[in-house]
């Protein structure tokens, strides 16, 4: 490859040598600067040398036309090259000047041909400088579109970054702390009256955390674009059993969500219900409805309808940061053409996430439970 290279930078010197004598050497040697810049733009020296040089020998040639004119598209063509691939590619300050010089000696490199003709020189060269003036002019447009398009596509790339790390943040927080929560409240539980089985349902808690996790890294990890899995409300069952006998599950016939939609309201109800073990009495009830129309209510009461008291009963430790999931579950509500509402209702608290209007996202319904 590098032998196919220096062999086209030799092109023009090598061919023109037996035509081009005396004055004539330096047109083939500019056309070799030219060449080799266009090949090699990032070479911070070598465009502004193609440039200068091509301007003077411009302005210094007074050898005959035919040698300049024989080797013109050979230094033409590869200075509009180089002024697309400079504008596209280098720093904006070095694009602007080195461009500009690329320009001009772009437009006057007709000159060596039409001010060594014997007549009309000056209608030659105004006519021959107007035509070489409009590809130098489109080669600049060229760059500059490509730059913007090289600039759309980066900022396009990280905002797709920015939201997959979201994603995957929200995700993180939603599965991960829902199933620590749990573990904390049977720890809690268990250090004041300890019961057959919760060593189980803590070690399958922390099981179903780590898988989690594994299921985050491996598509982190992967070449292509894979993804977590993505929960639905086939899983809304199992979510709603593990939280125990205090929380019932209701969902209507004819439920037809995409599965966008049903994988929000599954990180929905898990929020609720991971906020249910932290702020609520232990005896709270829970009662998680999806009507037909893709209406999602997840309501506790307190505990206030059958008489507990906060008091005596276990529930999570405050702990210091966090507060993010209910705008996570908001953002990821509006993503998919629904709405969230949370706030007090009859002792306790309310979610009411309506995503009645996500039918209408594209997307493969999501499975039934």
């Amino acid at each position: 490859m590098k032998a196919a290279w220096l062999l086209l930078l030799a092109v023009p010197v090598l061919c023109g040598l037996p035509f081009t004598r005396g004055p004539g050497v330096l047109v083939s040697v500019a056309a070799m600067l030219a060449v080799a810049a266009a090949i090699r733009p990032s070479l911070a020296a070598l465009p502004l040398a193609a440039a200068l040089g091509s301007l003077a020998v411009t302005a210094g040639y007074r050898g005959p036309p035919q040698p300049a004119g024989l080797w013109l598209p050979f230094e033409f063509l590869p200075l509009l090259v180089l002024q697309v691939r400079l504008l596209r590619r280098t720093p904006a300050r070095r694009a602007a000047v080195a461009g500009a010089l690329v320009a001009l000696a772009t437009t006057a490199l007709p000159l060596r041909v039409t001010l060594h003709v014997p007549h009309n020189r000056l209608n030659a060269s105004v006519l021959l400088v107007a035509t070489a003036f409009v590809p130098a002019v489109a080669a600049a447009g060229v760059g500059l579109w490509l730059r913007a398009a090289d600039a759309r596509r980066a900022r396009a790339l990280a905002a797709a970054r920015r939201a997959q790390r979201l994603e995957l943040a929200r995700d993180l927080h939603d599965l991960v702390a829902h199933e620590v929560t749990g573990i904390v409240v049977e720890a809690q539980a268990a250090q004041v009256a300890p019961e057959a089985g919760s060593y189980e349902r803590i070690e399958a808690a922390g099981q179903r955390a780590l898988a989690a996790m594994d299921d985050m890294v491996a598509a982190l990890r992967a070449d292509d674009d894979a993804a977590p899995r993505a929960y639905g409300l086939a899983d809304l069952p199992g979510v709603v059993s593990r939280f125990g006998g205090g929380a019932t599950l209701e969902i209507e016939p004819g439920v037809g969500l995409p599965a966008v939609a049903g994988t929000a309201a599954y990180h929905v109800v898990i929020e609720a219900l991971t906020n249910v073990r932290r702020h609520a009495p232990a005896g709270a009830r829970v009662r998680v409805r999806l009507s037909a129309s893709g209406v999602l209510t997840v309501d506790n009461d307190g505990g206030t309808e059958h008489g507990v008291t906060g008091a005596s009963d276990i529930s999570v430790t405050p702990r210091s940061g966090g507060g993010s999931g209910l705008a996570g579950l908001a953002e990821r509500t509006r993503a998919v053409g629904g709405e969230l509402r949370a706030g007090p209702h009859a002792g306790g608290w309310r979610v009411v996430c309506d995503l009645s209007r996500s039918a209408d996202v594209p997307g493969d319904r999501a499975a039934q439970p």
